[in-house]
């Protein structure tokens, strides 16, 4: 018997992409968390499911699992367990919205601890959370998810208990620890994945390598300048779309009237703050040289 969120369908071209998925190094190390969380599956959360028979029921429940909004969550918290981490929305119905806003607590949890933690600044797009919370069943979202479970093994192998983690993954075949260790090296020691934010690593680059990291940030900064004017032509919008409306709501300062939506401010100053550091390390970069 097997599973899945109501509205969701598996035609077999995609379902082919899930197993190989599932069956991919990254998804064996994930799935080593389970005993850990001792999360238990039953009862009437399985009220939002319906009875689905395949012969890949495993393949797509375990997909299914990872694609809940919470349970890769659950994984970050264990791996930097921070009592600032933000409260989960949950839901007893198939709410797409509230998977949505978890991912992005995700992202901003992977950030935050790359930034702070690591000291390193993610240059690889974080994954959608869009795509991953209401479109899961699709290739996209199978790729996105790749990107996600590979920045949460950069922070297994780098936070405190990095040996414990490493002495897990272990435990697996050595095929699939070889295809970790590569993974590994690509979250870790690619300069179009992350860039370390201490300047003595810096220093250390040279040659080819030197020349990577350098157009590696450029291109960042010419797509944050890119998101910061799509942003503000998005606010520009709304703000007119608003204004346009028969109805809408005006302030006699003058000030709250034109207000943008919230979302898309703090999308906005996230990417200006981005855009400024990048800026700063590329200056610093460049004198180090």
């Amino acid at each position: 018997m097997s599973f899945l969120p109501l509205g969701y369908t598996m035609d077999s071209n995609i379902m082919e992409t899930v197993e190989e998925f599932m069956a991919s190094a990254l998804a064996q190390w994930v799935q080593l968390f389970e005993k850990m969380l001792e999360r238990e599956d039953s009862g009437p959360l399985y009220s939002q499911y319906m009875e689905v028979n395949s012969i890949s029921q495993s393949a797509r429940d375990r997909y299914t699992r990872l694609t809940d909004g919470i349970f890769l969550n659950e994984i970050m918290r264990i791996i930097d367990p921070n009592p600032k981490v933000e409260q989960l929305y949950d839901s007893e119905t198939d709410d797409r919205m509230s998977k949505v806003q978890n991912f992005s607590i995700l992202n901003r949890h992977i950030r935050a601890f790359y930034q702070e933690d690591l000291q390193q600044l993610i240059l690889m797009p974080l994954p959608n959370v869009a795509i991953l919370g209401q479109d899961p069943i699709t290739e996209a979202a199978v790729e996105e998810l790749r990107r996600l479970l590979l920045l949460l093994l950069g922070c297994a192998v780098q936070c405190e208990e990095k040996e414990a983690f490493i002495q897990q993954i272990q435990s697996l075949d050595i095929e699939t620890q070889a295809a970790i260790a590569s993974c590994i090296q690509q979250v870790t020691q690619d300069p179009r994945a992350v860039l370390p934010l201490r300047w003595e690593e810096l220093a250390e680059v040279e040659g080819a390598d030197f020349q990577l990291v350098f157009t590696s940030m450029t291109k960042q900064i010419q797509n944050l300048l890119a998101q910061r004017d799509t942003h503000l032509e998005r606010i520009a919008e709304l703000c007119r779309e608003r204004e346009a409306r028969p109805d809408s709501p005006t302030s006699p300062q003058g000030g709250h009237g034109k207000e943008a939506p919230r979302g898309l401010v703090l999308q906005l100053a996230d990417s200006k703050a981005t855009l400024r550091r990048l800026k700063q390390q590329l200056t610093a970069l460049c004198r180090v040289r």
